[in-house]
């Protein structure tokens, strides 16, 4: 299968590529201010596809790196309709896992429809059965567990939990 070149997802990463290159030179950002070669990956696949859900959150962590807090509108709330296609897109080249970030990406009133629409299409394999009792709980509004393989973690414990209310 060709890649298509109306394709909403490498259109908006070729404008990002182009605009970065732009903003430092064509090569300069494969290499460090003193010269050295950076890290870098050529990719050959997209395996993994970050979504960002929006900038409210339910928080106001003074270390947030996104700044979300209560009622933030910086960035409007995605919704089923504005993901489908770029899930559809993402699972037809390949992409395994769909990350979901934000704010609170909880607060997205799809948010339930669209882990299920991505889960049918990327995540039919090993622990799916506790991923489809974790949303079956969530719809229901009861707690369920949780698969947090890729979940991140705090490595400041008790500090983190107080700046963050408790939580």
């Amino acid at each position: 299968m060709g890649t298509p070149t109306n394709s909403p997802l490498l259109l908006h990463t070729a404008a990002q590529g182009e605009s970065r290159a732009a903003a430092v030179g064509r090569d300069e950002w494969l290499f460090t201010p003193l010269g050295e070669p950076r890290g870098y990956i050529q990719p050959h696949t997209l395996s993994e596809l970050w979504f960002h859900t929006g900038t409210a959150c339910n928080l106001a962590c003074p270390f947030c790196l996104e700044g979300s807090r209560p009622g933030d509108r910086r960035l409007a709330r995605v919704t089923f309709a504005d993901l489908v296609p770029f899930i559809d897109e993402g699972a037809a080249l390949g992409v395994r896992q769909f990350s979901f970030t934000g704010g609170e990406p909880f607060l997205v009133r799809d948010l339930v429809r669209i882990l299920e629409y991505a889960l049918a299409l990327a995540f039919l394999q090993g622990s799916s059965v506790l991923r489809q009792r974790s949303l079956q709980g969530i719809r229901r509004g009861q707690a369920a567990p949780c698969d947090l393989d890729g979940g991140q973690r705090s490595l400041q414990g008790g500090r983190h939990d107080a700046q963050q209310g408790g939580r």
